[in-house]
């Protein structure tokens, strides 16, 4: 008669365990989530992690990381491309993560940390080729224990292909139905080497983007200061106008003090 040991239990046990960790191990998957320095399953996070895969961005008809980052919604108070300009910003745009501010969503490209603009630590989304970005993820929720300060909005982590041969050539244009503003942009992307053969890799990519001027003479609402509306039946014309973009916000004073006060409004 067979009679089970201590040893033979212990080693049935530990069988069983190598078991289980081989059929935990063919039905999930480890990756690397941004936020965390830590290999896990992906189900193990409890932070939020958009992920947006080259699928993804083919499929949304965006040519720039700019515009496909400031798409989305848990994006809020990022500089645009317009306000950059017509503010002295020279043309940047940022990701700025619920409206905290572009100082504290943190830019990564590969995990690694970009070279701001500025002497602080906001990147511009214009200097990421977007056709050489294979997927983006974005950590919505605060990580400033692991990166610092510059991450208490959330996390952007634009990641590269590797290991790509191919070749892509892609081209844009905007033509508004009237004159100004007109835009072109064109990016080229090849991949050289395979790491299996070859045992290196080199992927080259260039992006350029072009846009004339929109003077404020080629639409009716801003060729001239004055301009004329009507409010709770009366017509009124504003001047004062916005230092960034025409129309600007409207602040008036009812002079009778019989009104309700002051209206702040567009028009």
């Amino acid at each position: 008669m067979y009679k089970k040991s201590r040893i033979s239990v212990a080693v049935a046990l530990a069988l069983g365990s190598l078991a289980s960790a081989g059929v935990l191990a063919q039905g999930t998957q480890r990756v690397e989530i941004t936020g965390s320095s830590i290999k896990r399953v992906d189900a193990e996070t409890a932070l939020p992690v958009t992920v947006i895969k080259r699928e993804d961005i083919e499929r949304s008809g965006f040519t720039t990381a700019a515009d496909l980052i400031q798409s989305l919604p848990s994006m809020q108070g990022f500089i645009t491309a317009s306000k950059s300009v017509n503010g002295g910003g020279g043309g940047v745009t940022t990701a700025s993560l619920h409206s905290i501010g572009s100082a504290y969503t943190l830019v990564l490209l590969n995990g690694r940390r970009l070279a701001p603009y500025n002497t602080g630590t906001t990147v511009n989304l214009n200097s990421i080729p977007l056709s050489m970005v294979e997927r983006i993820e974005v950590l919505t929720d605060g990580a400033s224990a692991i990166y610092g300060a510059d991450a208490i909005a959330g996390v952007v982590n634009f990641i590269l292909k590797k290991n790509s041969s191919g070749g892509e050539v892609a081209v844009s244009a905007n033509l508004p139905q009237r004159a100004g503003g007109k835009s072109a942009n064109a990016s080229v992307t090849k991949g050289f080497g395979n790491l299996d053969t070859d045992r290196f890799n080199i992927m080259l990519g260039l992006a350029a983007e072009k846009q004339k001027e929109l003077t404020a003479e080629q639409r009716d609402i801003s060729k001239s200061g004055f301009i004329p509306f009507e409010y709770q039946g009366k017509k009124v014309t504003t001047w004062f106008s916005s230092s960034n973009s025409i129309p600007g916000t409207v602040i008036l004073n009812d002079s009778t003090g019989n009104g309700d006060g002051d209206a702040f409004y567009s028009p």
